[in-house]
């Protein structure tokens, strides 16, 4: 009875450190300000020792969530924040792999146990991810003591160069509410495609004279040659005759 009684007893105090741990975790998860954008940037990087080299940017559909500042990472993570064309910064996160290359391997010792063992790399590849802003130009990353150790520049992969000038097709209201304050709308690519079409096609007729730009010309011209070749053959053979 004692052994049961005890057995009820520890399962109700794993249940109550269980809910005070869910609580607590849900208290810090409300204090947080997360957002979310529905597009982020792979960035490929090159590491040599403390050196790093961008390689290539790929925007991609995807949530990810940030924070206004950095404060919630300074002296635990790598972080860091995504700046405007007007150098306002628009959100900040956490690079999970701390700009770190590791690489993991299984294997099984003398006595036939199986191990592990992960070891940093000096040189080599690794992805780090980033929030998309249509606006954003550059983001700078820091280390955990503040010390800014990489920036990116993603004026590339932007759509809003925050220059207060609506530049179609590119930019419109959804993408550029900065610049496009009348809230222009986006124009359908089709539309663009056919545009350029068209436009490549003037642009080609520009530069060719076809006949019926000519209008009546090439007849006028085709019975002058005709009537003009005609006197003249019949004023050489007079001429001939004569002699």
């Amino acid at each position: 009875m004692r052994t049961r009684f005890g057995f009820v007893l520890t399962l109700l105090l794993i249940f109550l450190k269980i809910s005070f741990c869910k609580a607590d975790a849900l208290s810090v998860a409300q204090n947080q300000v997360y957002k979310n954008t529905n597009k982020l940037i792979n960035v490929l990087i090159y590491k040599k020792t403390a050196s790093f080299r961008v390689e290539n940017l790929d925007v991609i559909l995807g949530n990810f969530h940030y924070l206004d500042n950095y404060s919630e990472w300074k002296n635990k993570f790598y972080n860091g924040c995504v700046l405007s064309f007007k150098n306002n910064p628009l959100g900040c996160f956490s690079v999970s792999n701390n700009l770190s290359i590791t690489i993991c391997s299984d294997y099984t010792d003398t006595d036939g146990n199986p191990k592990g063992d992960c070891v940093d790399q000096p040189e080599g590849e690794l992805v780090i991810q980033l929030p998309y802003f249509p606006n954003g130009k550059y983001a700078d990353i820091f280390d955990p003591s503040g010390k800014k150790v990489l920036t990116i520049d993603l004026s590339s992969k932007a759509t809003c160069n925050e220059n207060d000038q609506c530049d179609r097709p590119v930019e419109d209201g959804e993408n550029c509410p900065q610049d496009c304050k009348k809230q222009e709308p986006k124009i359908d690519p089709v539309v663009m495609k056919q545009a350029e079409t068209e436009q490549q096609a003037t642009s080609n007729k520009d530069g060719k004279i076809s006949l019926s730009d000519l209008g009546w010309w090439p007849l006028i011209i085709g019975l002058l040659l005709l009537f003009g070749g005609g006197g003249l053959g019949y004023y050489i053979y007079r001429r001939n005759r004569e002699f």
